[in-house]
């Protein structure tokens, strides 16, 4: 199955085996973001949460 990424729109091929394949199979019109994208969003929101750093 080709997705697309909603963040970056980089276009991937997922098989059975991928974690997100029963859902995107059930419902085409679901969001999916590539590993690259959920990583990132993942380490800036961890990062936002940090205290600021004394001056």
């Amino acid at each position: 199955m080709e997705v697309k990424c909603v963040i970056c729109g980089k276009r991937e091929e997922i098989g059975k085996i991928h974690k997100d394949y029963d859902r995107l199979a059930r419902d085409p019109k679901g969001l999916y973001i590539c590993y690259f994208c959920s990583t990132r969003v993942h380490k800036q929101a961890k990062d936002s949460l940090k205290a600021p750093k004394p001056m």
